[in-house]
């Protein structure tokens, strides 16, 4: 009863929070009209050189895109340490994933640009940087942690290694690998509003000329965007 009870409320965050975004985004006049009356002393309350809209569509694409190649990279790395093989190797791709998480994103697009320029591709290789060890580290927990009776009781039923990875160890370690990709995904949610600073785009425009111009009201404006989005990500999942 009382789980049931917890999903319903969860679900009904979701909805509440999807419609308030949904809000924003298609009734910019009603935004406009609410941050002008919270900020009567600013001139400007929203981003005029684009709309919401098409700064979430540029932020969606870029979790999409960070997430996608991160989600892969993670998923073949955590597999890969599980082998024989790769279970020597174990230290030396962890600690280059923790560093990876643990280096700045802004710091690793300073570095980047220089190299490939301006654009979403810095914002991109970041993400993808900050975002492939909770994927990794799950895939890892998850298998390993399957109960080793249950894995014995495939063994006897005759099932190969790989049989015994599909039907039994994978299905039941999805639920942790499923938390590592809500965590991937609401850490590019956040890290990526700071592709802004390097012309990527985004919900991380706003917040940058509300810091420039020194305005609550265009930082706001990004900002309860980009945190709607990655709550509904983190509730949903």
């Amino acid at each position: 009863m009382n789980q049931s009870l917890g999903i319903r409320r969860n679900w009904l965050s979701v909805a509440i929070m999807s419609g308030v975004l949904g809000w924003m985004l298609l009734n910019p006049e009603g935004l406009e009209r609410i941050l002008r009356a919270a900020f009567p002393d600013e001139r400007i309350v929203v981003y005029e050189r684009q709309s919401l809209g098409e700064l979430m569509i540029e932020h969606l694409v870029l979790v999409a895109v960070a997430g996608g190649i991160a989600l892969a990279i993670g998923l073949l790395l955590g597999l890969f340490l599980l082998t024989p093989v790769g279970a020597r190797f174990r230290d030396l791709i962890l600690n280059l994933a923790n560093l990876g998480q643990t280096f700045p994103s802004i710091a690793v697009m300073a570095l980047i640009v220089p190299v490939i320029g301006y654009g979403w591709e810095p914002v991109i290789v970041a993400l993808v940087a900050y975002s492939v060890l909770p994927v990794m580290l799950n895939v890892v927990a998850g298998v390993e942690n399957v109960p080793e009776p249950v894995v014995d009781a495939a063994r006897g039923l005759g099932m190969s290694r790989m049989q015994r990875f599909r039907q039994v160890q994978f299905p039941l370690a999805f639920p942790v690998i499923l938390g590592g990709i809500k965590n991937m995904l609401v850490i590019a949610v956040s890290a990526a509003t700071l592709g802004a600073i390097v012309g990527a785009g985004g919900l991380g425009v706003p917040i940058m000329a509300g810091v420039m111009q020194f305005n609550n009201a265009l930082i706001l404006e990004g900002a309860v965007p980009s945190a709607l989005l990655a709550l509904i990500i983190d509730r949903t999942l």
